[in-house]
Formats: structure tokens, C-alpha cells, sequence
């Protein structure tokens, strides 16, 4: 017979593992969405590496971000104090100067972008106007300075061989001026300056400096004349003239060897001969630049202007 089963005396209890606890029911929310029940493990190596990645290099992003609002800010906090001073009606609001260029091998895209995130919002705190001369090539901020200087000259009473045309021009630039000094507008009396973005910038504003305060009123006889584009406009029209008296004899050959083609309509192109090729857009030209009026090395023995201001 089968050995029965033992049965455990009274009083003697066996041990017995516990249940297992349930099983989390998780989130009731993403349970509702259909969601599976998310557990939080710690991630891969692969995640981490990722991870730590891209977090310093959006750190470095934002630290960057706020120095540079927290810098601006203390700068905009020193010369708040100048918006809040009163100005006469009767008044030009102040104004500064200010003189980009495009840095060597690139484009004045670079130095306005600076400008605008840096130098602008500070301007802007202070209540304060600026003219900007920018210099896309090398040379000219030096001509734009230097001419700037030489037309104040002129105002203030030194005399210059200037051609009529010029002077129409300057007066008309300068009848927004007059129309203010009747009506009994003045410009700010306090103090002026101009601003200078970079080193090669700061180059040609000391030049211009030189060249209009040391330099004469008008173009040096021996000094090479800017290219005029009426001279470049007449070139163009004799070499065309010149290329269709080359054609109208080409075509004058060609009727004398072949008389079966001169007796053809001329009118009438062949049906063979390609079209005539689309002409090209010509592109606008740059600027005629005004060549310096004094070089660098007549500097120290040139006499100053008497309108200089002290």
C-alpha cells in the first residue's frame, strides 16, 4: 500500500512564503489614454552618452544667453538716467555717428548683426539718434568721412573751385537743415561723438580724420580722377558700333563668295541657324570711390584747416 501523507500534528505550524504583492495598476491617467504603464529605469549607455551631450551643449547655449541679456542690462541701467532728461521742443534729440564695415573677407552682414545685438539696444535705453556710414569695400568709410568733413568746411566758410552741379547737390542735401534753422530748431548743443565698430573700421576713421582736416577742398590735379561712367557708357557704344560695321562686313563677304545666299531674302533667317541668344541681365555697378586727396606720408608737414574746432 501507498504511504499516506503525513498529517501535521496539532499546534505545529508549517512555513509558508507569503503572496506576492500586486501588481502596480500604474498611472489611472495613461491607463485611460490607452497608454502602456511606464517604469523608470535607469538608462543605456548609448542614452547617456547622447544625453550628456546634448545637455552641455544646450547649458553652454542658455549660460551664454543670460550673461550676455545680463550684461546688456547693466549697460542699459547706466545710461537709462539720459532718456528721463527733459528736452526742449525746440530741439534736435541727441545724436551720435556711427561707422561699420565689412571686415576683410567678408560682408558688412557680420558688423550689422553685431551691432544690432549688442550696440543697438544700449542706444535704444538712452533715448539716443545715430547717422551710420557703412563701408562695403576698403576705403569707404575714408571717403565717406573725409567728404563729410570737407562739406562742413565749405559750410563754415572756406572757399573752394567746386562745380555748380556739386553745389546744387550739397544745397539741396542740406535744405532740411535750413527749413529747421527758420522754423528756430536747433541741433543738441551737449556733447557729441561718433561710435567706431572694429579695428579695421577704427584704420580708415583715423585716415578720414586726417584726410579731411589736413587735406585741400579739391582733387589734387595729380591725383588719378575716379572713373566716370559716362566715359565707360561711350566706350560700350563705339565698341558696339564697331562690332556691327565688323558684321555688316562679314555679311558683305559672305554675299560676294556665295551668290545663291545674297540672292535669298535677307530679311528671312534660314531655318537652320540657331536663335539668338538671350541677352544678359547687366548687373548694377558699384560706386565710384573718391580717391584720397592727401596721401599718408604728406601728413606731418600739411597745414591744419583754420575751421578746425577746438
Amino acid at each position: 500500500m501507498a504511504d499516506k501523507p503525513s498529517i501535521p500534528a496539532e499546534g505545529v505550524v508549517k512555513d509558508v512564503p507569503p503572496p506576492p504583492p500586486p501588481r502596480s495598476a500604474g498611472n489611472p491617467v495613461f491607463r485611460m489614454m490607452g497608454m502602456p504603464n511606464f517604469r523608470f529605469k535607469l538608462p543605456s549607455r548609448n542614452w547617456l552618452i547622447f544625453l550628456s551631450v546634448t545637455g552641455s551643449f544646450t547649458t553652454a547655449v542658455l549660460y551664454d544667453r543670460f550673461q550676455k541679456k545680463r550684461a546688456q542690462q547693466r549697460w542699459c541701467n547706466i545710461v537709462s538716467h539720459i532718456a528721463r532728461e527733459p528736452l526742449p521742443t525746440t530741439q534736435m534729440p541727441r545724436k551720435i555717428t556711427i561707422f561699420l564695415s565689412a571686415p576683410p573677407g567678408d560682408t558688412i552682414r557680420a558688423a550689422r548683426e553685431h551691432f544690432h545685438e549688442y550696440v543697438k539696444p544700449v542706444l535704444a535705453a538712452a533715448a539716443i539718434d545715430w547717422d551710420v556710414i557703412e563701408g562695403r569695400r576698403e576705403g569707404d568709410v575714408r571717403a565717406g568721412l573725409a567728404e563729410k568733413i570737407r562739406k562742413r568746411r565749405r559750410k563754415v566758410g572756406e572757399t573752394s573751385a567746386i562745380s555748380d552741379e556739386t553745389k546744387s547737390l550739397e544745397e539741396s542735401e542740406d535744405l532740411v537743415q535750413t527749413l529747421r534753422g527758420t522754423s528756430g530748431v536747433k541741433d543738441w548743443e551737449g556733447v557729441q561723438g561718433d561710435l567706431v565698430l572694429g579695428r579695421h573700421t577704427w584704420k580708415e576713421y583715423v585716415r578720414g580724420l586726417h584726410e579731411g582736416w589736413l587735406g585741400p577742398l579739391d582733387l589734387p590735379p595729380d591725383t588719378a580722377e575716379p572713373s566716370n561712367p559716362k566715359n565707360h557708357a561711350s566706350l560700350i557704344s563705339s565698341e558696339q558700333s564697331s562690332a556691327a560695321d565688323n558684321t555688316s562686313q562679314t555679311s558683305d563677304n559672305i554675299a560676294k563668295s556665295d551668290p545663291l545666299s545674297a540672292s535669298a531674302d535677307p530679311a528671312k533667317p534660314p531655318s537652320d541657324s540657331p536663335q539668338a541668344a538671350p541677352k544678359k541681365e547687366e548687373k548694377p555697378k558699384a560706386p565710384v570711390q573718391i580717391p584720397p586727396y592727401i596721401s599718408t606720408s604728406a601728413y606731418p608737414s600739411a597745414p591744419i584747416a583754420p575751421t578746425i574746432p577746438d
